[in-house]
């Protein structure tokens, strides 16, 4: 680690399950140069460490978790870490961030990394413990929810229920069940979600891992005070932004209203944007009037974003957890006909507890729901339930069989696409999927340009850009926002997709975004670096090229960058009816192709592997 003075423990735990071996392993110092950490380091890895063709729930597979250099430390929001693997939904990458504590605890404990691979006979643990790392027998965990593997760890590992000295991620019954869109849970409701990498952690053995210790991060200390300056102006840069504003004030519950008013909030599995009773999704309506609310921030965080709730109205008084997030609320409450937050709490607490996607969840019930309106599903297709929209308990009991893979719940399993193929008839028309194989995230985003084409060009099955519908950004050379279904939509995503990547590397929450400047500054103060702004977009580029390059060695085609046809129809009322981007998506896909240096087939041209030094990834230049 010569070259690097700070930000790094230099380290990389790799655990053989199948043998039970576990060793260190250096860094690579040219990986953090050109990758950084985080989903950079991830990808490079993974690319490394997959045989092509290997089946995602293989105990080949393995399962990547990575911290960045600004995990940890002074920044604001830096607990993330990012988990990668094959997608079990998609078999092509999956790249997932949760935020919580996780990340700076496995720094604390001596490592930079984990990576996963093979199969344990028996259900066991991960336990690291500064710069020691053990797997120890989690039998008698077997068929526990996140939230009691997390209280019954914590407890045997000397934590009392709220210190966060410990922290825990952990599958619950729809990660052992190999569910294809189980999540890993860590701290009681931060969630890797994305790619049913629960699934991939279930099909390991691997119940939870529980990391603490009391490794310091190392810091040059000729440059600890400027840290703490550049620390500091990150918190007031990333509190002052419109997305710092909003989340700081109301959390992301604020966002519901003026999403509704712009027709982005999804309803009914996207057959109508108008419900009943808006103003009870108000925040202020929320937040201390059906919620009492006990503010629980993530390491370094200042926001009053996360809380755990209780419920002090209505049929689900006394449900306590994890604040829904604006997502939950929208893809558990209008989406499924459901009007009311009090049910929206009790239903997400379930789910984080049996492990499970809130975006496939979401889209999967609407599914189900308007198949029971339209009476294409009935009470013998499903084992006696029919749950229809607005029916709190039957969605309730569906999350329950879809977590044990029972009856009916089997099918739905498989996740929307597979799920909506194998139903037939109108279900595949009526399914919310992006080609690859995965739902969205919880929006109406049919006019929402930058969401609906961000989701559908994703290389890792989450949001891979920044949405920039509604706003634009000087300092990626964007002068307005991507409001109309054009050409332009391409450009902002070929810019805002390398500057998402690149903060992707460094380890914190993408709520706590400052400026550009800020953060490379930080950077370098950090790691003893000398980046500029063209070199880290160039990073970002070289995060989004790889990913590709990986997809492209399992099998995806431009086909694949494209969405359902229920994504491609209208609103047919609310403030968005009558609009599409649909008949503009070929002009537009064509434009960002070309913006990042790709092919008609949309894969990167020689010219560009070769400027971003990923020869290695074709052999025809690697000769």
């Amino acid at each position: 680690m010569g070259f690097f003075r700070g930000g790094y423990l230099g380290r990389v735990l790799r655990v053989d399950l199948s043998s039970g071996a576990i060793s260190q392993e250096p860094l690579v110092e040219d990986f953090l140069r050109d990758y950084i950490g985080g989903t950079g380091l991830g990808i490079r890895l993974l690319y490394d460490e997959v045989t092509p063709g290997t089946d995602p729930l293989a105990p080949e597979n393995p399962l990547v978790f990575t911290t960045g250099p600004v995990t940890g430390t002074l920044v604001p929001g830096s607990g993330t870490y990012t988990v990668m693997s094959k997608n079990v939904l998609t078999g092509l990458a999956a790249a997932t961030q949760a935020n919580g504590f996780f990340g700076a605890r496995l720094k604390n404990a001596g490592y930079d990394a984990i990576i996963v691979q093979g199969r344990s006979e028996a259900p066991v643990y991960l336990h690291i413990d500064d710069g020691k790392a053990e797997l120890v027998d989690a039998s008698s965990l077997a068929g526990k929810s996140t939230f009691q593997t997390d209280a019954i760890l914590r407890k045997k590992h000397g934590e009392a229920e709220l210190e966060d000295r410990v922290s825990i991620a952990a599958i619950g019954p729809a990660g052992e069940n190999l569910v294809r869109f189980a999540c890993i849970v860590s701290d009681r409701g931060h969630v890797a979600a994305t790619g049913g990498l629960g699934a991939v952690m279930g099909s390991k053995n691997l119940k939870a891992i529980v990391v603490h210790g009391l490794h310091e991060i190392p810091i040059d200390p000729s440059r600890a005070r400027e840290l703490f300056r550049l620390a500091r102006q990150w918190r007031l840069e990333a509190a002052g932004t419109a997305l710092g504003k909003a989340v700081n004030t109301h959390g992301t519950l604020g966002w519901f209203i003026p999403y509704h008013s712009q027709g982005w909030v999804p309803v009914k599995n996207l057959t109508t944007n108008e419900f009943p009773g808006e103003e009870r999704f108000h925040a202020d309506e929320i937040r201390g009037k059906i919620y009492r609310m006990q503010p629980r921030s993530c390491h370094g965080c200042t926001f009053a974003h996360c809380h755990v709730v209780e419920v002090m109205k209505g049929k689900y008084r006394g449900t306590v957890g994890e604040e829904p997030e604006y997502e939950i609320m929208a893809g558990f409450g209008p989406n499924w006909g459901i009007y009311d937050p009090g049910a929206v709490a009790f239903l997400n607490h379930l789910n984080d507890g049996l492990g499970m996607d809130a975006k496939e969840v979401s889209f999967l019930v609407g599914m189900v729901m308007e198949g029971v309106e339209k009476g294409l599903v009935g009470e013998e297709d499903m084992g006696g339930l029919v749950p229809r929209w607005g029916d709190v308990e039957g969605a309730a009991e569906l999350l329950r069989r879809i977590s044990r893979r029972e009856g009916f719940g089997d099918l739905l399993s498989e996740g929307v696409m597979r799920a909506a193929h194998r139903l037939g008839g109108p279900f595949p028309d009526m399914a919310v999927y992006v080609k690859k194989g995965c739902a969205p995230h919880i929006h109406d985003p049919r006019t929402r340009w930058g969401t609906l084409f961000n989701q559908a060009i994703s290389n890792m099955g989450s949001q891979e850009g920044i949405d920039m519908t509604m706003r634009f950004s000087p300092e990626l050379g964007l002068d307005r926002p991507a409001s109309e279904p054009d050409e332009y939509v391409g450009f902002v995503q070929s810019r805002t997709g390398p500057k998402r990547q690149f903060e992707e590397c460094l380890g914190f929450c993408y709520f706590q975004s400052s400026s550009l400047q800020t953060m490379i500054d930080t950077l370098n103060c950090l790691v003893g670096t000398s980046y500029e702004k063209e070199g880290c977009l160039k990073i970002g580029r070289r995060v989004v090229n790889l990913l590709r390059m990986f997809n492209k060695r399992e099998g995806m085609t431009r086909e694949d960058d494209c969405f359902s046809p229920r994504l491609a129809q209208s609103p047919v009322d609310g403030p968005a009816a009558g609009k599409s981007m649909a008949s503009k998506y070929e002009a537009i896909r064509r434009a960002y192709y070309g913006h990042m240096g790709w092919d008609e087939e949309g894969m990167p041209t020689g010219e560009t592997l070769k400027e971003l030094g990923l020869e290695f990834t074709d052999p025809a230049l690697s000769r």
